[in-house]
């Protein structure tokens, strides 16, 4: 009997797992599928002329390939880098010694960081320092998770220090070379992806129930998210005064598949690039992975002390996340980002004519990577719980994607007229900071949260390519040479990610006061229910009896 008991209970968690992964693949391909719609109909309609019939299948065949490797990926996320971070959140503050605190904070942010692949899709379009750039983006990360700790575990002011961090933000970004400055901003957005977000919410989380209790727990859970992004910007600024940075150059490389002129040499170079890239990939993921998991190793021996089962499990899944990461990045290199980059080029060969088209569609690329972006609906929820109902999910996720889709739309108009980010950085900050003293203090931290959620795995692997094509084949069509081709993408194109992050800082914080606005209206009216026409009248009694 014991033994059927054991059985069902295996089979029941390999069910478990099954229908788990099913939901991750369906919410993978689900945030697919609206941009694929869109290059398809691209396609259709013949809108762009260079996007040939290969390049359209090898986008598809790519986009198959990345849904899979992202649902496997969440999955294996899912029950090892959240349960590592709960594990080590939860257990930090119980060896009350605020030494190892700062000390194992600070190794998690810069392991989970450099694992971070939006990160990696990132820096390999940047064309600097790969390795250098991944390093000083994880210090940055480190640092400021550490804040964020601190500021739990002392009760500190989130919105004070959202202040005094943009301030230096802005202050460096008067003296950095405005070539590298959008690269600081979108080092930012990118940070905070789908193995950091997991990892900081649960390690964040850990935290707060270790040391907090009541409503602070819950306050104290939010926020750590975004002041990891906010050290990224500053590091990289930092980074960027000491380094050469004048000769970085862009170079638009297309791939055996974007230039195969028959399906034979398009298939072998498939073949090709498909073998070279994974082998590629299985090698530098393992190096990224497997620092998280022998500091796990070495944390649970020496703190934790997790049984045998749980621990297998957390290395199962994480063996999951890494295959799911390269089958991902894979992808990504293969085809996906260049047929976003050649969709990109191809309308900008054709502006100015053709502006409003390119305008359109980077809005909807923005719009609709937020739409089925999984981690953006469980924020809605969270702002419709938080507000007793009074702000609809549906209309927090409407106004989000129409808010972020304006956003690639504006980096689009940048990318076309060549303009400085800080015209829409700076007023759009004071906006952001300056609501903070107008909201409740939830909404402001899940107003900052709410920014890395935007900027999902499709910011960096499509919009941001696509935003670099469009300035490429601009520049071509104005006959620039190639160093103004690269000055331009450095300057004007990159920054895209950066827009995509402040959009929800705004419109979140805007919700939240349009909640204080109606709560303050509805006790107004329920107070004039209690009091009648003529009850502020004084009646003196000694005067009637007389």
């Amino acid at each position: 009997m014991a033994k059927t008991k054991r059985n069902t209970k295996k089979n029941s968690g390999g069910k478990y797992a099954l229908s788990s992964f099913a939901k991750k693949l369906v919410e993978s391909y689900l945030s697919i599928l609206p941009i694929a719609v869109v290059v398809t109909i691209l396609f259709i309609a013949r809108i762009i002329p260079d996007f040939t019939a290969m390049t359209f299948l090898g986008f598809w065949l790519c986009a198959l390939v990345v849904g899979f490797g992202l649902a496997l990926f969440n999955v294996g996320i899912d029950e090892s880098m959240s349960r590592i971070g709960s594990l080590v959140g939860e257990s930090l503050f119980k060896h009350k010694s605020l030494f190892l605190v700062i000390a194992m904070t600070f190794i998690i942010g810069v392991l989970v960081t450099v694992a971070e692949p939006d990160l990696k899709v990132m820096a390999t379009q940047i064309q600097w320092n790969e390795t250098l750039l991944i390093c000083g983006v994880g210090v940055g990360v480190g640092l400021f998770v550490v804040f964020g700790v601190l500021r739990i575990l002392f009760r500190k002011s989130l919105n004070i220090m959202f202040i005094c961090f943009y301030a230096l933000v802005f202050a460096l970004a008067g003296i950095v070379n405005p070539k590298f400055l959008p690269i600081a901003f979108d080092s930012g957005g990118v940070t905070t992806g789908p193995v950091t977000v997991p990892f900081i919410l649960a390690f964040g989380a850990g935290l707060a129930a270790s040391k907090s209790s009541g409503d602070q727990s819950g306050d104290d859970a939010f926020g750590l998210t975004a002041l990891a992004s906010v050290g990224p910007i500053i590091t990289v600024m930092v980074m960027s005064l000491f380094m050469d940075v004048d000769s970085m150059f862009y170079r638009y490389e297309s791939n055996e598949i974007l230039t195969a002129t028959d399906w034979p040499s398009f298939w072998q170079a498939f073949g090709h690039i498909t073998g070279h890239t994974i082998l590629s990939e299985l090698q530098e993921v393992g190096i990224a992975i497997l620092p998280i998991f022998l500091f796990f190793v070495i944390y649970n021996f020496v703190f934790v002390h997790v049984r045998w089962k749980p621990f297998l499990k957390i290395f199962i899944n994480l063996i999951y996340a890494y295959l799911g990461l390269v089958i991902f990045l894979s992808a990504v290199n293969i085809g996906f980002l260049s047929a976003a980059q050649s969709i990109g080029m191809g309308l900008g060969l054709q502006t100015p004519g053709n502006l409003w088209i390119a305008i359109l569609i980077g809005g909807l690329f923005g719009l609709f990577g937020v739409v089925a972006e999984p981690a953006v609906h469980i924020l809605v929820k969270q702002i419709e719980t938080v507000s007793e109902g009074t702000i609809r999910s549906s209309m927090v996720l409407a106004v989000m994607a129409i808010a972020v889709g304006g956003g690639v739309a504006l980096a689009v108009v940048r990318a076309y007229y060549h303009f400085s980010i800080l015209y829409y950085l700076v007023p759009g900050y004071i906006l952001a900071l300056g609501l903070t003293f107008l909201v409740p203090k939830i909404y402001t931290a899940m107003a900052f949260d709410s920014g890395g959620v935007a900027s999902g795995p499709m910011a960096s692997t499509f919009v941001m390519p696509f935003v670099t094509g469009f300035a490429y084949g601009n520049g071509k069509l104005a006959g620039w040479n190639e160093t103004a081709i690269s000055d331009s993408i450095y300057e004007n194109a990159f920054g895209c990610v950066a827009m995509i992050a402040l959009m929800p800082l705004i419109v979140v914080q805007l919700m939240g006061l349009i909640a204080r606005i109606k709560r303050a209206l509805l006790d107004r009216k329920a107070r004039k229910h209690f009091f009648e026409q003529n009850d502020g009248e004084i009646i003196h009694f000694g005067e009637a009896q007389a």
